[in-house]
């Protein structure tokens, strides 16, 4: 059951059009992530339903109730902001309780509300101070309290871990994803961060250009990317995308072929994008192997820990190599192969995913 939905949402800065057709249903109880790059809508999106921004065209549902024209304080949502915008005059209890002071909620409940969300989230001995003796963590958190206190319908979080460092935003990344399973509320979280995507959301709304490319699990869309951009978006270090033609039922380019039962359904002459993680590639011992896709020409090694990335040229082209532990330097050649059965085949065209090698057999050839 949806808490949220859009139905063919638009939104337009004058001849600008920042959110396109949008139609989306947001599960109940669950955390959606609006991901994509700087420009993309996600962030219109999110003042859309919280109606910081008005709609142009569409309309937005929540909890099956229209809101499309209602102030934001009719909404019955909570939003946490990217910069905290916590009151530096008041203390931490005080900035909990504003909210609901300004609603007239009793004394006692705001005091009871700020009890349990200050426990919630680990301030309670933080309670008088003020912001400039906090963190940014500890301002972070208190944000996420103030909405928490609301008990609101649905939660809005716009970039809340943006402002903090990289070893404050992986421990408020496990805060909100703890935090998330204790209250079980509906909550949308914009990021660019797609490890902050992968690692939180139940649901993932991937847009470009004001347009929605794909909505899934995480594993659903790193699995079965929809199309050519969400294939080069989603993972770290980012898909390997090939230009290959189909011949005598196995791709190729100039000096590299890619066989595979797979890839007999494959039309003559059809030039493919063909995609593959990094760790999917396979280095081969074997040199003479009949196997090899191709050469792997290692320009840049970057040793990770526990596994390599090796980046080079391919043929023509460029590929990266994620392996385990290598003793390769710059400048070595190395025999890789490309397992037909790890490919994501996508019309070179269109961009769109292809499921299946057959399909191409109503396209014409090119």
């Amino acid at each position: 059951m949806s808490v949220v939905r859009l139905e063919g949402v638009w939104k337009r800065f004058g001849n600008v059009v920042a959110v396109r057709e949008v139609d989306l249903q947001l599960p109940r109880g669950g955390l959606t992530v609006l991901l994509g790059p700087s420009g993309c809508g996600k962030t219109t999106t999110l003042r859309m339903i919280a109606g910081l921004e008005s709609v142009s065209e569409g309309r937005i549902l929540i909890a099956d109730r229209e809101v499309t024209h209602l102030d934001p304080k009719d909404r019955n949502i909570a939003m946490v902001f990217q910069n905290y915008a916590l009151y530096p005059h008041k203390s931490v209890r005080e900035n909990l309780g504003f909210g609901l002071k300004i609603r007239g909620v009793p004394a006692a409940e705001i005091e009871s509300r700020v009890a349990s969300a200050s426990r919630l989230l680990g301030l309670s001995e933080l309670l008088e101070r003020r912001p400039k003796q906090l963190s940014g963590g500890q301002m972070q958190r208190v944000a996420l309290g103030r909405a928490i206190v609301r008990d609101a319908e649905v939660f809005l979080l716009d970039e809340p871990l943006s402002n903090l460092d990289a070893k404050l935003r992986v421990q408020m990344r496990e805060e909100i994803y703890k935090l998330h399973r204790r209250i079980s509320k509906s909550m949308i979280y914009v990021t660019h961060d797609q490890v902050e995507a992968m690692t939180l959301a139940d649901q993932i709304v991937i847009m470009r250009d004001g347009r929605v490319q794909q909505v899934g699990s995480p594993l659903e869309i790193f699995d079965r990317p929809a199309n050519v951009y969400v294939a080069g978006f989603i993972g770290s270090p980012e898909m390997n995308l090939l230009d290959l033609r189909a011949t005598g039922g196995t791709l190729k380019s100039r000096a590299c072929t890619v066989q595979g039962e797979r890839l007999r359904g494959l039309v003559e002459g059809t030039t493919l994008k063909v995609g593959i993680r990094p760790d999917h590639v396979e280095v081969l011992a074997d040199s003479a192997s009949a196997s090899a896709t191709g050469w792997l020409d290692v320009e840049v090694v970057e040793h990770l820990g526990t596994t390599t990335l090796l980046v080079g040229p391919f043929d023509d082209q460029r590929l990266r190599v994620l392996t385990g532990r290598a003793s390769v330097r710059p400048g070595d050649r190395l025999p890789v192969r490309l397992p037909a059965d790890r490919l994501h085949l996508f019309d070179s065209g269109t961009g769109l995913r292809i499921e299946e090698p057959s399909s191409l057999k109503k396209r014409s050839p090119g």
